[in-house]
């Protein structure tokens, strides 16, 4: 009781702390993409950022489908119209398997990234995922939701800490293996879109 009674306090000291929405720095982490059963490959994506003015692009890069590590790297104008290079990496595994029990699969995913522009903002998502794809007449579709707390450290006119709470709503849909459409949005204190294609490139 005394530890989960200090993680709450230490949540507290952080969200006081914390800025309002006056960082117009762009995240590395909006949309997250990443579901129990995340396609594997080189990916390519038109991103409206969070926050931001315009599009950008994004590239991510997975070794494996499913858990494992993550890569990407984007570029897109900021609030204040400059451009911002952002990137970073995250982790996932699985929490739990599809059952009869339990009708989806479950894991958890963490990640470290910044975005660099006039200011930086250093980002760490914490987040579950839940989803369970379907394959059907040759058609692979996998829907999935992920909500996730993120701590943001910015670094400008002076530094803050942000606690930010939000959620991604994505689907892929592949109709041959070597490739996936994938689309997802967040919504919350994250609100940014993204969609493109990934395809397996080994």
């Amino acid at each position: 009781m005394r530890r989960v009674m200090t993680a709450l306090l230490a949540v507290g000291l952080i969200a006081s702390i914390s800025a309002t929405d006056a960082e117009a720095q762009v995240v590395w982490d909006a949309p997250l993409m990443v579901s129990p059963e995340t396609p594997a490959g080189w990916g390519v994506y038109l991103v409206d950022p969070s926050p931001g003015s315009g599009i950008g692009v994004l590239s991510t890069w997975r070794p494996s489908s499913g858990a494992g590590v993550g890569y990407r790297l984007g570029i897109a104008e900021d609030r204040r119209d400059n451009v911002s290079v952002y990137g970073g990496v995250d982790i996932s595994g699985l929490i739990v398997q599809a059952s009869n029990e339990f009708p989806v699969n479950m894991s958890w995913v963490v990640g470290a990234g910044l975005g660099v522009a006039d200011d930086v903002i250093l980002s760490f998502p914490l987040a579950l995922s839940f989803g369970r794809s379907v394959q059907a007449d040759g058609v692979w579709f996998n829907p999935y939701v992920a909500p996730r707390v993120t701590l943001d450290a910015f670094f400008g006119d002076g530094s803050d800490l942000n606690l930010n709470l939000s959620v991604d709503l994505g689907v892929d849909i592949s109709f041959d293996p070597g490739w996936a459409v994938r689309f997802a949005g967040s919504l919350g204190d994250r609100k940014a879109l993204a969609i493109g294609m990934s395809f397996r490139v080994f």
